[in-house]
């Protein structure tokens, strides 16, 4: 049964997504043109993946997901709102890269794909939206081959803490908003209610274990995509604070590895 709050959430992402897609700061133009998406932290650290088959979690449009396939993955995309998913389908015929994308939420994923994939991967700004941990760590570990490859990169949760007073890093939530400012357009208010959640690093780390997953590496950045105020400075794709070095982290990865069979 579709958790009610994420069906909340789908509800929002439909209208937050045709925002998106027509904003600037998605250059959906530059992918077009031919530009990759990716930044250089995932690239790096997920490393060669020409020839693997990819599951992008949360693809949104799946900028992120064509990229990864013009870097030679075999692509599929799952995101929760179906205008994503439009759209997504729509970009993918528009630049001629083949790719597989999904309407589904991804808690609820198992049995909506029969396949496993080389590599799991999953971005920026999504585990707030994701109400139940244990359940999102037994999709990625059942949707892994053998040995396969999970990746997350995302905003680290001691942000939320530091930018908004009524987030506390030991409350879960959930947090409700309404009227609240788009994080990519500022001025467009949101008209429909949102509802997310924060989770520990040591929670999205040891849900992951208990999957029967392997931690091969964690990593924490000064710098993030997300600007948060206004005044950050941009650097090669990233934003820092104005006021020199951040004094806390700003975003975390995590790599995690499924058994290989005996």
């Amino acid at each position: 049964m579709p958790d009610k709050d994420h069906e909340i959430n789908r509800i929002a992402w439909n209208e937050m997504v045709e925002v998106h897609f027509k904003h600037p700061g998605y250059r959906v133009k530059e992918f077009l043109d031919g530009q990759q998406m990716l930044q250089s932290i995932e690239i790096e650290e997920v490393g060669d993946v020409e020839g693997k088959s990819l599951l992008h979690l949360f693809c949104q449009f799946g900028l992120d997901t064509l990229s990864w396939a013009r870097q030679g993955a075999t692509v599929t995309g799952v995101d929760i709102s179906d205008k994503s998913i439009e759209y997504a389908n729509l970009l993918a015929e528009k630049v001629g890269i083949r790719a597989t994308f999904i309407r589904s939420d991804v808690v609820d994923l198992i049995g909506k794909i029969d396949a496993a994939f080389d590599i799991v991967f999953q971005s920026y700004g999504t585990l707030c939206w994701i109400s139940d941990l244990e359940s999102w760590a037994r999709v990625v570990a059942h949707y892994l081959k053998p040995g396969g490859l999970f990746y997350i990169v995302d905003l680290h949760p001691i942000l939320s803490v530091v930018l908004e007073d009524e987030v506390s890093y030991f409350k879960r939530g959930p947090y409700r908003y309404k009227d609240s400012p788009d994080y990519c357009d500022k001025e467009y208010r949101i008209k429909n209610e949102l509802v997310e959640w924060e989770h520990k690093l040591s929670d999205i780390i040891n849900v992951l274990i208990e999957a029967g997953l392997t931690v091969e590496k964690v990593n924490e950045f000064d710098k993030t995509v997300d600007p948060g105020n206004e005044g950050w400075i941009k650097r090669e794709g990233y934003y820092y604070p104005p006021d020199g070095p951040s004094r806390y982290p700003l975003m975390f990865s995590i790599r995690v590895r499924k058994p290989a069979q005996p």
